[in-house]
């Protein structure tokens, strides 16, 4: 009587996604990806979705069908899913969170595939409380632990799984799996987008934080701490959640600018792009984070923490040593001096990097060569 009430709702969370690619003319593996169901439910072509997961996971159960997998897809953490997948004998598990480790116990025998979206627990868990402790040291206020635990808890890695493909770094896991694979998230892209020359004398002195909940977990803290006290340079912020913003309080001042939420798809966007040479991210742990690959994908050199994810990006990338307001004082500094020329080299690098690696069709080859090494047993 009250279901057509909540029509809309019930299209946009739909709490399984059953039988893709299901065919009856032969006998087919069954593979089940614990991750995101709403790929299944919003129509992206008059969605200007701000968000990668959806396109990815679109991309992953493509090649799984294309492999000739039955595939049926639940959220992460929806246990109250698997009641209504009993019956079925998987051959494959896809994914993360507590739905995929409790189906781990329940089919031992299928190939599990843990996915790694953030940075090993131990690690994010260990630096996400160093960051508080360090805000508290300097701010005499307390912040929660948003950003570690939510999907990848410590108790998930007491056992092992037949392979991993994380998105961060590959040490935690070398201990366990002779050969951890790696994948590059993707970026949103503004299609009215075309690089161009900057300024660099002016937008060197310009660094963009895009971001979302858990500022302290990705640095803003600190950056405000030092650009607080600073004049020289400018820092835009865009993503602040409210809650984060009464906890770091900003100072008004004209060299910080808190552009509140935007959407990559605008002419706003646009604007702070060609205002600023630098996406800035002191985050303590990511898997790969998709504000960088956005940054990356308008050309913006990616100032990132060393071993928290990035690390792969190799000459395309400037690597923070440490978190200490000092050092990132100066080392804002040295930042600032580099000569226009040599930004100009460095941004074009950066964005020829990030179109041959962030964006939707080369995820999904990248995926593809995993999924035939996986299938073939090769780990070479």
């Amino acid at each position: 009587m009250i279901k057509d009430r909540f029509y809309n709702q019930r299209i946009a969370n739909t709490s399984i996604v059953q039988n893709i690619n299901f065919s009856a003319l032969n006998t087919q593996k069954k593979a089940v990806i614990c991750y995101l169901t709403t790929s299944y439910t919003k129509d992206w072509e008059s969605n200007n979705i701000g968000r990668t997961q959806p396109f990815e996971i679109l991309s992953i159960a493509k090649v799984l069908a294309d492999t000739g997998y039955c595939i049926d897809i639940i959220g992460c953490n929806d246990t109250k899913a698997l009641s209504h997948l009993e019956a079925k004998k998987y051959d494959l598990l896809f994914g993360f969170g507590e739905a995929f480790f409790q189906l781990t116990q329940k089919h031992p025998d299928a190939m599990s595939i843990l996915y790694m979206t953030e940075h090993h627990p131990e690690f994010a868990d260990r630096e996400e409380k160093k960051r508080i402790a360090y805000f508290h040291e300097r701010h005499k206020k307390k912040a929660r632990i948003v950003r570690s635990g939510n999907f990848y808890k410590q108790h998930y890695f007491n056992q092992l799984y037949t392979h991993v493909i994380t998105m961060s770094e590959i040490e935690p896991f070398l201990e366990d799996y002779k050969r951890p694979f790696t994948i590059f998230p993707t970026g949103v892209v503004n299609d009215n987008f075309v690089f161009k020359q900057k300024d660099h004398m002016t937008t060197r002195k310009h660094f963009f934080w895009l971001g979302s909940y858990g500022a302290v977990h990705k640095g803003l803290d600190l950056l405000l701490d030092v650009f607080e006290n600073r004049d020289d340079i400018v820092l835009h912020i865009a993503g602040l959640s409210e809650e984060d913003e009464k906890l770091l309080n900003p100072k008004k001042k004209k060299n910080i600018i808190n552009h509140g939420y935007i959407n990559i798809k605008t002419n706003t966007f646009l604007e702070v792009v060609q205002t600023c040479s630098f996406v800035i991210l002191p985050s303590c742990s990511e898997g790969f984070s998709t504000a960088i690959t956005t940054g990356m994908l308008h050309g913006m050199i990616p100032v990132v923490m060393k071993d928290t994810g990035f690390n792969r990006l190799d000459e395309n990338v400037i690597l923070l040593e440490d978190y200490k307001i000092s050092y990132l004082d100066e080392k804002l500094t040295e930042i600032i001096s580099s000569k226009p020329n040599d930004l100009e080299n460095f941004s074009e690098n950066v964005y020829e990097f990030a179109k041959a690696n962030f964006l939707p069709d080369s995820f999904e080859i990248s995926f593809k060569k995993i999924l035939n090494k996986v299938l073939n047993n090769d780990n070479k």
